[in-house]
């Protein structure tokens, strides 16, 4: 008894002292202390090894030295500041979390920088790679002593006998070799052999431990198929597909991991190509566009060299065929027979004829197949998790995501959201911003309902977003209750996007860790994987033919079928990279340096078109953006039906304009807003940096270059700035030997349109048949174009669109002038003072009237008195003469208050033709 006490004194001593206190006084003085000191010791093997426990079984000595006693003094107070920390909630709760898991990996965030926010951390842990002795023998013995913890062992010698057998089958397997990032050689741990029970506890845990799962609270259910016994690609893909089939279950899906052969030291392991056992194909199409899902386009062409034969014709919603590879064997496809391929048609109870037209599906089960688990040491690189979707999953992003199906856009239109926007309103894109995402949202909105309601209808099972996050809220809080931490979470991931409806969301502060065991990806690419092994195989001379009994197909070993498009990617590598080098004070890049050698090339390398168009856009905001998208979309059809002619699908930033497309054969398309006093933004302002440097290195302009045609968005209202980027950098073009064909610049005027994109109509009359010239004419352009240069069809089409948009001005500023005739001023600030030099804010109260979107009117102060009299001397008219207007006599104005009222004499008046319409016939010349 006495031994007890003192050994129990020992310990709390050391537990005040110590940087890590994870022991009450009670929990020390109840260690049971038959072997006292081996108990001990077990126990405090958790500590840092670098801040080891005093001698047990005498109290702590007094200081005996001055120089003793003031050490002790400093420790005292770091001991303090570390209790303090202590005290802090979060860091206990992290301390508890750290005692309860014997194995933490890398988050890869650090108090300097965090990765919360990535998809995928720096240095998340992978599978597929070797480890070393010491680590393997480390984590299976963490395993282990959890298993200890939950009571899969009756005693503690029975873990101690299992414990041994593990670390024996470890060494017998390790041999030497190498790991990745390191130059020598060392032991690597073999692996161990995990009973069934083991391993299922394993792959629950690890579910538990997935910090960006919501469905964790179902972990205790899921299911183990052990498929560790098949070693060929044939039995994978049969066992798989049947074995699934019963997982499914009808659509009452009972969650299970199908558990195929660890990787051995230095070899890959088993894998499969999906990224889910059912995936659509992506067909990416000569336009660029894709036909399908985007996010497959590299695993569809990886198939197709197999031998895959798509189904005629292609579809959006054509499956792939699973595709496995075991270790040390090749592929192997197979297709998914039915039930398993049927799809889910998604429907709307209330938008029944809207959605049907719509013709949106589904799979009815996700079942990632990238994804490996690591367990104690033993890295299973197949292992495929099924579940059931979240109806988020599928109508948030599967169906909306922009880079993938991007439904939203389609849904609305189908809905009839857009019929409130106006008659001018071609799409969401002509919207504000503000008003898009209120459309979007409805959108996402009602194609999510549709998404649960349809799988509801199918009898498949789907969790909605709103169950999922309570479930998980109330799993967490038992967990932290029982525990005294939280479960792993990363909200990133947890959160739905319904943002605050939905309970988790507020759940922030949660502790973002990694336990073992977890869910991983693979190191390797199945795919690349693939490409390296293939010539091993290939020069073997294996036979390898389709069985044709059987849906299962084996590759032919053909030699890989290239596409030549002329352009190597050395090539390609040197002119996508920006490299920037000091000249003088300022930074020019490289590829104006090579302008004046890439500049008269006839043809960029590969390229089989007279006419190569490439749209660029430069803007502070999104307009010119949206504008350069559109365009695109209008040129890519134009092309359709002139051969000569090919267009690039992607819109850039001006800066990225490289001199390599600044050949004969070029047509570069700009849209530009202008911003700030008319300065060029920041996405084209470097293009203009090395316009200017090469100017003042008085750079000679080949004879023959590039077309071009730019876009100024402006407004009018704004004289001193309307499209000043425009006008510099249409001036940069010429400078660089560019000829201008639709006049060079068009300056668009969003005064006088009802939205800005109309406003590029005119642009585009004038545009199209220049294109059409330049790509059936001779490459060598001799002339701009101008509005004379045009069919007269093309001015007439020109003429009558303008003549519509003044009479819609005309309508517009008549509607205005009765809006705003009975308009009262509620507030002038700063107070009216006749010295004051700045603006006025001034509030009108105009009543039941309303007003479009960010729509303005234009308040020009009176003209100065000088000002008017000298307009009225140049006029030669007398100022107090009424202008004949056929108002009234009273009511027409006379020269003096029109000259002061009506006509801004602050900038350059633009046309003359309004004169003849108030000056007396006599004085018309």
């Amino acid at each position: 008894m006495r031994d007890t006490t003192r050994a129990g004194e020992a310990m709390k001593s050391f537990a005040d002292s110590t940087e890590l206190s994870l022991f009450t006084v009670e929990e020390i003085r109840s260690i049971r202390l038959s072997g006292t000191t081996r108990s001990i010791i077990q126990k405090l093997n958790r500590f840092p090894r670098d801040n080891p426990p005093a001698e047990l079984d005498t109290p702590p000595k007094s200081p005996t030295t001055p120089g003793e006693s003031t050490r002790r003094s400093r420790s005292a107070v770091k001991i303090g500041e570390h209790n303090a920390k202590l005290r802090c909630p979060v860091a206990r709760e992290f301390q508890q979390a750290r005692a309860h898991h014997p194995i933490l990996a890398s988050t890869g965030c650090s108090k300097d920088f965090c990765q919360a926010g990535r998809t995928v951390h720096t240095d998340e842990p992978r599978i597929g790679e070797n480890r070393t002795i010491e680590t393997v023998e480390k984590e299976a013995e963490g395993f282990l002593r959890e298993l200890l913890q939950e009571g899969f062992f009756e005693t503690e010698e029975a873990f101690t006998n299992r414990l041994a057998d593990v670390l024996g089958e470890i060494r017998k397997g390790a041999r030497e070799g190498a790991i990745r990032g390191s130059r020598h050689h060392e032991t690597l741990g073999g692996n161990w052999l995990q009973t069934p029970v083991e391993l299922e506890f394993g792959i629950r845990r690890s579910w538990r431990n997935a910090r960006k799962c919501i469905m964790r609270s179902h972990c205790e259910e899921l299911k183990l198929c052990d498929l560790r016994k098949i070693t060929s690609s044939t039995e994978m893909a049969s066992e798989l597909v049947q074995k699934m089939a019963e997982a499914f279950n009808g659509g009452n899906i009972l969650p299970t991991v199908f558990v195929f052969p660890p990787r051995t030291i230095s070899s890959r392991g088993p894998m499969i190509w999906n990224h889910q056992l059912l995936e659509f194909a992506g067909y990416e199409m000569e336009d660029g566009s894709v036909l399908g899902d985007p996010a497959s386009i590299a695993l569809t062409k990886a198939i197709l060299e197999l031998g895959w034969e798509p189904p005629s014709p292609k579809g959006k919603w054509d499956l792939l065929p699973l595709v496995v590879m075991a270790d040390n064997d090749v592929p192997v496809m197979m297709e998914i027979p039915h039930p398993l391929s049927n799809l889910v048609h998604i429907r709307h109870p209330r938008y029944t004829a809207q959605f049907a037209k719509l013709d949106m599906k589904w799979v009815a089960f996700p079942m990632l197949t990238r994804l490996g688990f690591d367990i104690g040491g033993v890295q299973y690189t197949a292992a495929p998790f099924a579940g059931w979707f979240m109806d988020a999953e599928i109508g948030v992003r599967d169906l909306a995501d922009t880079f993938r199906y991007n439904a939203l856009p389609d849904v609305a239109r189908a809905l009839g959201l857009l019929a409130g926007a106006g008659s001018e309103t071609e799409s969401l894109e002509d919207l504000p911003e503000y008003e898009r995402l209120s459309m979007l949202s409805r959108a996402q909105t009602e194609l999510t309902y549709a998404v649960y309601w349809s799988y509801q209808q199918a009898k498949v099972s789907m969790s909605d977003s709103l169950t999922a996050s309570m479930k998980w809220c109330r799993y967490d809080d038992e967990f932290k209750a029982k525990n005294g931490f939280r479960l792993p979470a990363d909200p990133y991931w947890l959160a739905p996007p319904q943002g605050a409806i939905v309970p988790v969301w507020h759940r922030g502060g949660a502790p973002c860790y990694q336990p073992k065991p977890m869910i991983s990806k693979h190191v390797q690419d199945p795919l690349k994987a693939w490409e390296r092994e293939r010539p091993i195989f290939y020069t073997a001379k294996k036979a390898f033919k389709a069985i044709s009994s059987t849906p299962l197909m084996r590759p032919t070993f053909q030699e890989k079928s290239m596409t030549d498009d002329g352009v190597s990617p050395a090539w390609d590598k040197q002119h996508k990279r920006e490299v920037v080098e000091t000249v003088g004070q300022r930074h020019t890049p490289r590829w104006f340096k090579a302008l004046r050698k890439h500049v008269s090339k006839k043809r960029i390398p590969g390229s089989p078109c007279r006419l190569s168009v490439s749209v660029y856009f430069c803007s502070a905001g999104t307009f010119a953006e949206k504008i350069a998208a559109k365009l695109s979309i209008r040129l890519s059809e134009l092309a359709k039906s002139i051969t000569n002619v090919s267009v690039c699908s992607t819109i850039r930033p001006l800066n990225q304009l490289l001199a390599s497309s600044l050949t004969t054969d070029h047509l570069i398309l700009v849209i530009v807003s202008s911003t700030g006093q008319g300065e060029v933004p920041l996405n084209g302002a470097e293009f203009i940096t090395a316009s200017n440097q090469s100017r003042c290195e008085d750079m000679r302009i080949p004879e023959t270059s590039f077309r071009y045609a730019i876009y100024g968005n402006g407004d009018s209202r704004y004289s001193a700035t309307y499209n000043g980027a425009a006008t510099t950098i249409e001036r940069s073009f010429r400078q660089f030997g560019g000829l201008a064909i639709a006049g060079g610049l068009f300056e668009g005027d969003t005064a006088i349109y009802t939205t800005a994109l109309q406003a590029v109509n005119p642009w585009w009359a004038k545009l199209q048949p220049a294109i059409q010239d330049l790509a059936t004419d001779s490459p060598k352009l001799k002339r701009a174009y101008t509005d004379e240069t045009h069919g007269s069809g093309h001015l007439a089409q020109l003429a009558a669109f303008q003549t519509g948009a003044k009479s819609r001005f005309r309508v517009r500023s008549q509607q205005l002038l009765g809006d705003f005739e009975s308009a009262s001023v509620v507030d002038v600030s700063p107070p009216v003072r006749e010295n004051h030099q700045g603006s006025y804010r001034v509030t009108l109260d105009i009543g039941d009237k309303t007003y479009e979107d960010l729509g303005c009117i234009q308040v020009l102060p009176i003209n100065a008195p000088a000002k008017v009299r000298r307009a009225v001397r140049a006029l030669g008219v007398n100022g107090s003469d009424r202008i004949a207007l056929g108002i009234s006599d009273t009511t027409n104005p006379t020269y003096s208050s029109f000259l002061t009222s009506y006509i801004d004499l602050e900038t350059p008046l633009q046309t003359l033709d309004w004169l003849k319409d108030i000056l007396p016939s006599t004085r018309e010349s």
